[in-house]
């Protein structure tokens, strides 16, 4: 079984002959990871399935009502240059933030071109990228920094340093702002010391929500996305050949990293999996976009080129799968718990007073629970006869404000119902089933 994908290093597959490199080390990376922090290679596989179990039981319950509920994610972009074509113009910041709305909302002009077989499960996670309007001290910000540098590449192959040190004031980058609240990015160098290009990205993902606190496998000054100057924004002066790049969609894939994506072709080839079911099995990561092919010969599905966790190019990649948003949407609630604001959209719910369960009386064998506040959580329902006897246990994934517990078919009378999320009571109270 592969470990998580911890970083991704999207390279060119034309660099010239000797010059040592693999399209992505991601295991060098864990391996630099598991020695500041011992265990984290079996705990991040252990964290990555539990987020599918938890994955797999919003898919048994399903969503209950049609509620777009869209996550409002603060972002700062920290630009490290040592030159002045590093030091890159405000406009192409934003250019990025819109190709990055665009690709997590399903809005890019190119989805389009995802072929019949995939248009069903592709989807729109429903995640909405801002520049930080406020910096860590309460000042108006454009959600931009400049630092200057002195260092020529943050590319760790040449300089056997840390993946860090971008990351570090101390060590020539510039230290986080607060990543409970803003997604930092960093726009670095990532060149080879001889001046071609290298790495493109990378990003550390979430790990466990209990770790999170105690900061054992998830150092907070860490998180973030890394990020190659040359690649950001759609019209960035270097102009590489999207017909065999990923440029300005490289965000797009780090960014499924940091909310806890692998790459769909498991990172190890056909007998390998990412465990997301509607990702087909691959041998390998995709180059160019060679439209039609199938490396593992299964299931008469061909390699899922456009997706956005393969390395297709640009021109290729243009859709996130169902599974893939529900994973990323899970882990943002679960595992980086206040770095985005949710927003909702929903009908008036009626006068419920103190309690959230409704309706009472109980008239139509159902009963709701509305919480604006709790999303994505497993909520239980039990319900007691006045003598104390247990008649009722229902249980639900939560995947929006309102959760519904149908086939209410008691007899008409009093019972006492008690609501429990993620196993702490959360209500308790006296309800009346009305005759049907």
């Amino acid at each position: 079984m592969k470990y998580v994908v911890v970083v991704s290093l999207i390279l060119s597959a034309l660099f010239a002959h000797g010059q040592n490199f693999e399209p992505c080390h991601t295991n060098q990376y864990i391996d630099y990871l598991e020695t500041q922090y011992p265990g984290i290679k079996v705990h991040m596989d252990e964290q990555y399935h539990k987020t599918l179990s938890g994955v797999k039981a919003s898919q048994q319950h399903g969503k209950i009502l049609p509620i777009d509920t869209t996550y409002v994610i603060k972002v700062v972009f920290h630009i490290v240059y040592r030159t002045p074509d590093q030091n890159l113009d405000d406009a192409l910041i934003h250019e990025q933030m819109e190709v990055l709305n665009e690709c997590f909302n399903r809005q890019n002009a190119d989805t389009v071109n995802t072929r019949d077989i995939f248009k069903p499960i592709a989807g729109s996670a429903r995640m909405r990228f801002e520049l930080a309007d406020v910096d860590p001290d309460g000042k108006a910000t454009t959600g931009i920094t400049r630092t200057q540098t002195s260092v020529t590449t943050f590319n760790t192959f040449n300089r056997g340093t840390s993946f860090d040190y971008v990351k570090q004031t101390s060590r020539g980058g510039v230290d986080a702002w607060d990543t409970d609240k803003y997604l930092n990015v960093w726009v670095c160098n990532l060149d080879f010391t001889n001046g071609r290009l290298g790495l493109f990205g990378y990003a550390y993902p979430p790990t466990g929500a209990d770790f999170w606190q105690s900061n054992v496998f998830q150092p907070k000054e860490r998180q973030g996305v890394v990020l190659h100057h040359e690649i950001v924004g759609r019209n960035n002066p270097a102009s590489l050949p999207a017909t065999t790049y990923t440029n300005e969609k490289t965000a797009v894939h780090e960014f499924g990293h940091f909310f806890g994506l692998r790459h769909i072709w498991g990172d190890g080839g056909c007998n390998v999996d990412d465990f997301i079911d509607d990702t087909p099995l691959a041998s390998g990561a995709t180059s160019g976009c060679p439209i039609g092919r199938n490396t593992c010969g299964l299931d008469n599905l061909p390699d899922q080129i456009e997706n956005y966790m393969d390395y297709g190019s640009a021109a290729c990649s243009n859709m996130f799968t169902e599974e893939q948003i529900r994973v990323m949407r899970y882990n943002l609630v679960n595992l980086r718990p206040g770095l985005a604001t949710p927003e909702y959209v929903y009908p008036p719910v009626p006068e419920i007073g103190e309690n959230h369960l409704y309706p009472n009386p109980v008239t139509d064998k159902q009963l709701r629970f509305f919480d604006e506040n709790l999303i994505d959580v497993d909520v239980k329902l039990e319900l007691t006869n006045m003598l104390g006897q247990p008649v009722l246990e229902q249980t639900a994934f939560k995947s929006d404000f309102i959760v519904e517990f149908n086939q209410i078919d008691l007899a008409a009378g009093m019972y006492y119902a008690v609501l429990t999320v993620n196993g702490e009571v959360m209500e308790s109270s006296m309800f009346l089933i009305a005759d049907k």
